[in-house]
C-alpha cells in the first residue's frame, strides 16, 4: 500500500471551535440566516419557525458527563447506550435512562492528548462486522516528541497529531470494555496546531471508513492546506479497514476519486473544507452531511459528494475569502454550501443528523444543526424546485457539542454545561 502524504503514517500500524468563541464573542447579535439555493442569499424574515420541539433528559437517572460528545449504540446491545466524552472515556450506560448504574466501556484518558479545546477522543464506530469480530474505532488525539512535516507551503513543527486505531471489545460475566492491549493504529496524520481536528469517523453504506479531518489549525488556513490534494488535512477521506492487518493498515479504494491522480492522496474523498467537526449520513437517501466550521463570516452545511471542492480557504460559504494567501492554482468547480449563517447568528455551528424518526412528523427529512455558542437550532431539507428551506427551531439551553441519531431514528443532542455536561432528547413540545 502505497503511502499517500509524508506526514500521515499507515503504521503496522475539535471538537467545539473555542477559539471562534474568544475571536467573535462580540458579534453575537440577531442578524441573517441564508440558505443557497441557486446561489441567492435567504431574507432572515423569511425564515419561519419550523415544529415545536423540547430537550428532555435522555437518561435522567444518570449524574452529568465530563464534556460529553454524542452517544452510540448498537444493535447486539439494544438495552444500552455508549456515551463519548471528549477526556478519552466512553461509558457503557442503560438506555431506558433509570438507573445511575454505568460501566467505563473505553478508558483512553492517559493516552488522548487535550490541551487544545478541539483535541481529545473525537470519534467512536463500531465495526459493522462488530456482532462477529467485536472491532471499534477510535479517532484520538496523541502528543509527540517534537518533530518537524511538509505542509503544503513550507513546514511546520508541532508536538501533536491524530491517531485512527482499531480495539477489540472483551466480555467479562456481562460487563464489556475494550482491550487497549489489541490496538492496531491505522493512521497517524501529523497536526500542526491544536485545533480544527475535525474527528468524525464514519462506516458508509459502502462499508468503507470515512474519516473527516480539519485543515490543520491556526487561522485563515496558513499552510494551504485544504485545498492541496498532497495533504490529507481540510478532507474528508475514506478507506478500507475490511482487512486492516500489521502489514497492511487500510487499502485505498480503487474508486477514490483522486487514485491515479499525480501528486495526489488517493486517500481523498472530497476537499476544500475548514472544519468538519461531525458529518452523517441519511439513513434513507445515503447522502453525506456536513457541517463546517467557518472563519470570520460564515459557517455552513454541505452535502458531501466524490470529488467535490468546497471552497476553503478560497471561499468561505458563498464568499470570496479575502485573506486567502495560497499560491496553489485554484481548484474550480466550488460547491455551493446547502444553508449558512452569518456570525451575528453565532460562530461555530454543530451538526447534525437528518431526522429519519415519528415523534416529531414536521421535522421529517430535515438534517438538524445548531450553534455552540448561541446555542441557537434550525432545520434544513430541499423543498421545491430543488431549493433548500431553512427553519428555526427552539434553542437549547446549553451549548450543544453533538447530535446523534438513536437506532430508532429519534435524535439525541449532547451539550456541555461547563466542563460536565448531560444529554437530551428532541421531543415534540407540550400543546
Amino acid at each position: 500500500m502505497a503511502n499517500a502524504a509524508s506526514f500521515a503514517r499507515p503504521l503496522a500500524l475539535t471538537p467545539v471551535n473555542m477559539t471562534a468563541f474568544f475571536r467573535h464573542i462580540s458579534l453575537l447579535t440577531l442578524a441573517t440566516l441564508v440558505a443557497l439555493p441557486c446561489h441567492a442569499q435567504q431574507d432572515a424574515d423569511a425564515i419561519k419557525d419550523g415544529p415545536a420541539i423540547a430537550y428532555e433528559d435522555a437518561f435522567p437517572g444518570q449524574e452529568s458527563f465530563m464534556q460529553p460528545l454524542f452517544v452510540a449504540f448498537h444493535e447486539t446491545d439494544a438495552e444500552s447506550a455508549y456515551v463519548v466524552t471528549q477526556p478519552g472515556f466512553i461509558y457503557r450506560i442503560p438506555r431506558d435512562g433509570e438507573k445511575s448504574d454505568r460501566e467505563v466501556f473505553l478508558d483512553l484518558s492517559k493516552q488522548v492528548f487535550t490541551e487544545g479545546w478541539e483535541e481529545g477522543l473525537l470519534g467512536f464506530q463500531f465495526d459493522p462486522d462488530y456482532a462477529n469480530n467485536h472491532y471499534v474505532w477510535t479517532n484520538w488525539s496523541e502528543q509527540i516528541d517534537s518533530r518537524t512535516e511538509p505542509m503544503a507551503r513550507g513546514k511546520r513543527k508541532s508536538n501533536r497529531q491524530s491517531i485512527i486505531a482499531r480495539y477489540t471489545v472483551k466480555e467479562d460475566d456481562g460487563k464489556k470494555s475494550v482491550d487497549l492491549s489489541t490496538e492496531l493504529r491505522v493512521m497517524e496524520v501529523f497536526q500542526p496546531f491544536g485545533n480544527h481536528n475535525g474527528g468524525t469517523i464514519l462506516f458508509g453504506p459502502d462499508g468503507m471508513l470515512y474519516v473527516a479531518f480539519g485543515d490543520g489549525g491556526s487561522a485563515n488556513d496558513p499552510y494551504g492546506n485544504a485545498e492541496s490534494l498532497a495533504m490529507l488535512l481540510g478532507k474528508v477521506l475514506r478507506i478500507d479497514v475490511r482487512s486492516a492487518s500489521a502489514d497492511e493498515p487500510y487499502r485505498i479504494p480503487k474508486d477514490n476519486p483522486f487514485v491515479g491522480t499525480e501528486g495526489a492522496c488517493g486517500e481523498i474523498w472530497c476537499y476544500g473544507l475548514r472544519n468538519v467537526w461531525r458529518m452523517s449520513f441519511d439513513r434513507e437517501t445515503n447522502e453525506l452531511w456536513a457541517a463546517d466550521v467557518g472563519q470570520g463570516r460564515l459557517e455552513e452545511v454541505n452535502i458531501l459528494v466524490k470529488g467535490g471542492f468546497y471552497g476553503w480557504n478560497t471561499y468561505e460559504a458563498h464568499e470570496e475569502f479575502g485573506k486567502r494567501r495560497s499560491k496553489l492554482p485554484t481548484p474550480t468547480g466550488h460547491i455551493l454550501p446547502i444553508a449558512s449563517y452569518t456570525h451575528r447568528q453565532g460562530v461555530s455551528i454543530t451538526g447534525g443528523h437528518v431526522y429519519r424518526g415519528k415523534q416529531i412528523p414536521g421535522l421529517q427529512g430535515y438534517f438538524i444543526y445548531s450553534d455552540f455558542i448561541t446555542k441557537r437550532a434550525w432545520a434544513c431539507r430541499e423543498g421545491k424546485d430543488g431549493a433548500h428551506e431553512v427553519v428555526s427551531l427552539k434553542n437549547a439551553n446549553f451549548p450543544p457539542s453533538s447530535y446523534a441519531e438513536e437506532p430508532d431514528g429519534e435524535l439525541l443532542m449532547t451539550v456541555y454545561i461547563g466542563k460536565k455536561g448531560k444529554i437530551f432528547r428532541l421531543v415534540p413540545a407540550a400543546e
